[in-house]
């Protein structure tokens, strides 16, 4: 019985062992059909895949750019090289060839025996240009001038006439300003300005063969400006000094001094404030008296007996208002204040004669409309002028009051001067002014007292940017209180004038200089005006009045305009 278990146990022993291996592979080969179609639908080894390969692109890319770089950096290194050899082998050549000179020149002085003082005289080409460069920078030129010729068709040259104090400008006698100036600025500090301004007038050596000219000195004075802080000036010396002018008439009807003296300025934004001192002393017995003594010694000698100078203060402020970007405005305010000393002046029978102190003031002010950074204006001046201030003072008073003292004058003048350009088609500019005066003795019904005006107005067409051509309406007329002494009647002179004017210009615009004209002008006047000439003048008897010939006028840096 029990061996037959024992074998029993044993073959059943031997079977599992058989049939073990065979569980094993089919193990086996069920998990691998298990995960085969695991991997065929699981796409995260394809993504994988790609970006390797978008990895492996950038990179063959970035060494491929680089080797071109490599390259690309070698080539031009060889060629700036080449380019750097040839631009130091010119300068060998340009120095070699400097010092052969130099020593040529060092040679043939050594044989006379001047090396050491041409070495020592002969600077740097290099600071000779800066120097020149800095000298030519600082140097100002400016001029204006105006010249007619012409005839008035009776074989004499004619002349402009003039009923009032302003006359148009038409027919002008000749003049001419030459400005020299030089400006210098220190680092980081002021401008010092001298500014010297020559004058002649119409004395032309060929209409009186003279080797003679009236000169002026207009303008010899020093400024200073940004001294202190930036737009602060200082100015002394003798100047004209003015504000704006009306053309047309050739005045300016507010601010026109002629002083020798000084000012201070002062500009900030917009705006602008001046203040002026000066003296004006006239060659007069008004104001100046020299008589001849005995002197000390040998002989006789000049001494100034009399010397009483005008004293003028003025004081200007302006300010500028933008209304739009093509439009602006500006407003000025305007003072003098005059006074003259007294003095004691030797009449011819040796009696002394006293001149008392005398007082001006002169108060005004103007309204201009105008582009900005072009020509078209409208400027309107008023000013009224007492005293001292009622005169010009460049003028010796007359109509004095009892005391001899101009105290109880009035003047008050009113101006207008425009311009407009209308591209480059056309220009049209006007004047006017009317000007009432009173003087200061007691008799207000003589011919000093007045009333007078005068107009003018001037169209262009530009035909072409050097050929214009212009015309001129212009009218004066005076009103005097008194009666004409010669025939007892109430003359109130007329001028009336047209001109036309083909001219040559610098280029467009009224303003425009220098211009060449060839002018024809008539000019009509009244009985009234015809009997403003003398007696024995041809002009008195001409209603009608011709003038032609040619004008020229220019200006270039001008301290007139």
């Amino acid at each position: 019985m029990k061996p037959c278990k024992i074998c029993t146990w044993a073959l059943f022993a031997s079977l599992l062992a058989l049939s073990r291996p065979t569980w094993a592979q089919t193990d086996g080969a069920s998990d691998e059909n298990q995960a085969a179609p695991e991997a065929a639908s699981a796409p995260r080894e394809e993504i994988n895949r790609d970006e390797l390969k978008a990895a492996l692109k950038a990179e063959l890319l970035a060494e491929i750019k680089g080797d071109l770089k490599a390259e690309l950096r070698a080539e031009v290194k060889a060629e700036l090289k080449e380019e750097l050899k040839e631009e130091i082998k010119a300068e060998e050549e340009a120095e070699a060839k400097a010092r052969a000179a130099e020593e040529a020149k060092a040679k043939a002085a050594s044989q006379d025996g001047t090396s050491d003082a041409l070495a020592a005289a002969v600077p740097e080409k290099a600071e000779e240009k800066s120097l020149f460069k800095k000298i030519m920078e600082g140097f100002t030129f400016g001029s204006y001038g105006r010249v007619p010729v012409g005839g008035d068709l009776h074989g004499s040259l004619g002349k402009q006439v003039q009923l009032v104090a302003h006359a148009p400008r038409l027919l002008e006698s000749p003049y001419a300003e030459i400005d020299l100036g030089y400006a210098y600025t220190v680092t980081d500090g002021p401008t010092f300005r001298p500014h010297f301004t020559l004058a002649l007038n119409e004395a032309l050596f060929h209409l009186d063969g003279n080797f003679a000219a009236a000169i002026a000195v207009r303008n010899l004075y020093l400024e200073i400006s940004d001294l202190f802080i930036k737009g602060l000036s200082f100015w002394g010396g003798s100047r004209m000094y003015r504000g704006d002018d009306i053309y047309l008439l050739d005045f300016w009807p507010l601010d026109e001094q002629n002083t020798i003296g000084g000012g201070v300025a002062y500009r900030f934004a917009d705006s602008e404030v001046k203040l002026h001192m000066g003296v004006n002393r006239l060659a007069s017995d008004y104001q100046l008296q020299n008589v001849d003594v005995i002197s000390d010694t040998v002989g006789a000698r000049t001494i100034t007996f009399m010397e009483r100078a005008r004293f003028v203060l003025t004081l200007r402020g302006a300010h500028n208002f933008n209304i739009s970007a093509k439009l602006a405005l500006k407003g000025v305010l305007y003072a003098e204040y005059h006074y003259l000393p007294s003095g004691q002046y030797l009449t011819e029978k040796m009696n002394l004669k006293s001149l008392p102190e005398d007082h001006g003031l002169v108060l005004g002010g103007e309204l201009s409309l105008y582009k900005p950074n072009t020509a078209n204006h409208l400027n309107i001046f008023v000013k009224y002028g007492y005293g001292l201030g009622a005169y010009d003072e460049m003028a010796v008073p007359t109509g004095l009051n009892p005391e001899k003292q101009a105290l109880g004058s009035h003047e008050l003048v009113l101006g207008l001067s425009g311009n407009i350009e209308f591209g480059e088609k056309a220009g049209l500019m006007l004047a006017y002014y009317f000007r009432k005066f009173t003087d200061a003795d007691p008799n207000q019904y003589d011919v000093d007292d007045l009333n007078e005006m005068a107009f003018a107005v001037r169209p262009a067409f530009y035909i072409h940017k050097y050929f214009h051509l212009l015309a001129e309406l212009n009218f004066q007329y005076k009103r005097p209180n008194g009666l004409n002494p010669e025939n007892g009647l109430h003359d109130q002179p007329f001028a009336f004038t047209a001109a036309l004017m083909p001219t040559l210009s610098m280029g467009y615009g009224s303003y425009a200089r220098p211009q060449l004209r060839l002018v024809y002008a008539l000019t009509v006047l009244n009985d009234a005006a015809m009997r403003t000439y003398a007696a024995l003048d041809a002009r008195r008897d001409r209603r009608v009045q011709h003038w032609l010939g040619i004008n020229c006028e220019w200006w270039f840096n001008s301290s007139r305009h």
